[in-house]
This record gives structure tokens, sequence and C-alpha cells, in this order.
């Protein structure tokens, strides 16, 4: 019921299903990046890249719950969620594992503006996962996994966006957080 997301159903029952549990921080960002991303361009998307044989098992796991939600949606008359979309994993995993954006993006087909964009969706997502998984333990990840993400280019344009606010007499910072 807390879940704010445009697949809020698919990802509610992953979590009932206990496929984000028991993962690293980085694998679980790699997870819910299926939720968020979404390949755009007109090429057929590239063959997804998985870093470890559990994440392209929760891949596939999570396909299977979507299968179903989508039968179930179709037999309501309902429209249906998209289906999850394993293009980022690769990159999501990387990312919250530390790894540099030149690194990153170097043999990716994203630009560096696409990618902070799909970074953000996947924090917001994350954090939201935070407030609502059933385990603590998963919740932390989570959690963990949403403060990994928000760093470097990430963390910076988040900054450019909310930048502090001026005191128009001195033209200095005027200490306000402008994220109230």
């Amino acid at each position: 019921a807390r879940t704010y997301h445009e697949a809020d159903l698919l990802v509610a029952e992953a979590l009932t299903s206990g496929l984000l549990d028991d993962l690293d921080a980085p694998s679980i960002a790699a997870v819910a990046s299926c939720f968020t991303y979404e390949h755009r361009g007109r090429d057929r998307a590239p063959e997804p890249r998985f870093p470890s044989s559990t994440v392209r098992e929760r891949f596939r796991e999570l396909q299977r719950i979507s299968t179903d939600l989508t039968a179930d949606e179709e037999e309501a008359g309902l429209p249906t969620t998209r289906a999850p979309d394993p293009g980022f994993v690769h990159l999501a995993h990387a990312w919250a594992a530390g790894e540099g954006l030149a690194d990153l993006l170097e043999d990716e087909l994203l630009s560096g503006g696409d990618f902070v964009r799909n970074v953000k969706q996947l924090i917001d997502l994350l954090r939201g996962i935070g407030d609502i998984a059933p385990l603590p333990v998963t919740a932390a990840r989570a959690r963990q996994a949403a403060d990994a993400l928000h760093r470097g280019v990430v963390s910076a344009s988040s900054a450019l966006l909310d930048p502090e606010p001026v005191d128009p007499a001195s033209g200095e910072g005027t200490g306000d957080d402008p994220q109230g």
C-alpha cells in the first residue's frame, strides 16, 4: 500500500516473495533496477549482463512473477504492468559497488545524463523499499544501496538542481537547506 512506483504491484509481489532478501547492497540495487530501467533505443536491447548467478536467478524469478501478474491484470481487464528490464543491472551493481563512471560508461551506449536519470529513479525506489520491506535487514540493505548510489556525478547533479539559497544583499549562501 505504501509502494509509490509505476510497477507498484510487481514491487510488492517481489517483496512479499522475498526476492530482495539475502542480497548485499549492490545486488539489491541491481535487481531493483529491473523495475526502474526501460530500454528506449530503436535498436533491440543488448543482452543483459548479470554480475552474479544469484542476480540472474532473482531476475528470472522476477520475470515469472511479472508474467503471472500480467495474466491476472489482463483477466481483470486492467492495464498491464510493464515487464522488468535487466538492461541496467550491471551498471547499477557496479556503481553501487563503487566503480568509477568513466569505466562504467566506456563501452555503453547510455549517455551520462541517462545514467544519472536512471540512478536517481533507482535511488527513489530503493528508499521506498527501505521504508516498506518486510525484513529489517532487507530494508537496511535497500537504504544502504540507495546511499551507495548517491555519489559522484549523481550527487553533484542533485546539488546543481537544488542549489543553496543565496542572500540577495550579500551574494553569499544563506546556509538554509533547500530540501527543507
